[in-house]
């Protein structure tokens, strides 16, 4: 079924969907030179998103989520950095795109929300200003014209009164509020991807479910693609055709989103799973958390990054380091001992013989219950 677009979306072309993908990551990999020694944030990373899609990248702080749509964005400093692989976007490689290219690529074809609002906002500047500057400059609107689409841009996103809102300032709006600016200066010039880093952190269950949803709409509205990066599985568990699980800089586990949740094959991912909040619980219980601590990326362990906290580590995982490889269809994950198989139930059941990690043996039995 075709759903209609408002009169704001039908300003800006729909993408058309191809078999060719919008975005093609191939082997990327990111890494600061720092004074502790070089930190591999992303380490190899290879990724596609269709046209209207949303893929959604999670894992935990330190895992190289934010890193890797900076890199993909070209959003990189520019000295003590060093980088490989390729970007392709729209059937460009942006790598080999200047500054001045890349910086017309900037909005009107990919845009980021980034994670803190009250940051990536400019504090002493108008919402108004912050608002139609991009659409004087890179859309050609005048300054009536750009007026009375950044008021449609505020209303489309839920923000009441989004007149009288043009004369604020950010520390004048709420946080969920200040989001809603985010994403209506990122939808601005019609972008045909928009990179949303953790854009609900921060805010309370019910804006980030608004938030969300104002996400959703404007992505279905303007057949829009879109990477939605998140630590927590629940947010994209009902928003993303598709989810790559990211640790110490690595895609560990990618699958479309109905898999991952029916068949997860890395621990990590099942652990993950085992974090979110659970409305069955009863009351004062205690949330399920993963022990330890992510690596440290400028000294990485041999072997299985995760081995130091998993439940179903052998000697291998702390000697050879597992391949993403494709257990089913579309389906990949990188671990010698996947969950639901025969070699990952002998080394569970090996490791809870020993009194291995007792803390996660103990949660794991609760989720297979």
């Amino acid at each position: 079924m075709t759903k209609s677009r408002s009169g704001l979306a039908a300003a800006f072309p729909a993408a058309t969907e191809l078999h060719d993908p919008l975005l093609e990551v191939v082997d990327l990999a990111t890494s600061f030179q720092t004074p502790r020694g070089l930190v591999r944030a992303v380490d190899g990373v290879s990724l596609t998103l269709a046209r209207s899609r949303t893929l959604g990248v999670v894992g935990e702080t330190g895992s190289g989520k934010t890193v890797l749509i900076r890199s993909i964005m070209g959003l990189l400093p520019r000295h003590g950095v060093q980088r490989s692989g390729k970007v392709i976007f729209a059937g460009r490689d942006l790598g080999a795109l200047g500054e001045r290219d890349l910086r017309r690529v900037w909005g009107t074809e990919m845009a980021m929300v980034f994670q803190d609002p009250m940051t990536a906002l400019n504090p002493v500047v108008r919402i108004g200003r912050q608002l139609t500057e991009s659409l004087r400059l890179r859309a050609g609107l005048d300054r009536k014209a750009a007026i009375e689409t950044a008021v449609a841009l505020l209303e489309s996103v839920g923000i009441a009164s989004p007149r009288e809102r043009l004369r604020s300032y950010p520390h004048e709006l709420s946080g969920g509020m200040r989001q809603r600016v985010m994403i209506a200066i990122a939808l601005a010039c019609g972008p045909k991807l928009l990179l949303a880093d953790e854009p609900t952190t921060g805010l309370d269950v019910t804006v980030q479910a608004q938030v969300l949803d104002v996400l959703g709409t404007q992505q279905a509205e303007r057949s829009m693609a879109m990477i939605l990066v998140t630590h927590d599985l629940g947010v994209v568990a009902t928003r993303a055709d598709s989810i790559a699980v990211m640790y110490a800089g690595r895609v560990v586990e990618s699958a479309s989103t109905a898999v991952i949740f029916d068949s997860a094959k890395m621990p990590y991912t099942e652990a993950l799973m085992r974090s979110i909040p659970r409305l069955d619980a009863p009351p004062g219980a205690r949330l399920a958390a993963i022990p330890g601590r992510p690596p440290d990326l400028t000294t990485v362990p041999t072997g299985c990054a995760f081995a130091p906290r998993c439940a179903y580590v052998t000697e291998r995982c702390i000697h050879e380091t597992p391949p993403l490889t494709e257990s089913a269809p579309g389906h990949y994950h990188a671990c010698w001992n996947p969950v639901g198989s025969p070699e990952g139930e002998q080394a569970f059941s090996t490791n809870l013989a020993k009194g291995v990690m007792a803390a996660v043996e103990i949660a794991q039995r609760e989720v297979r219950k």
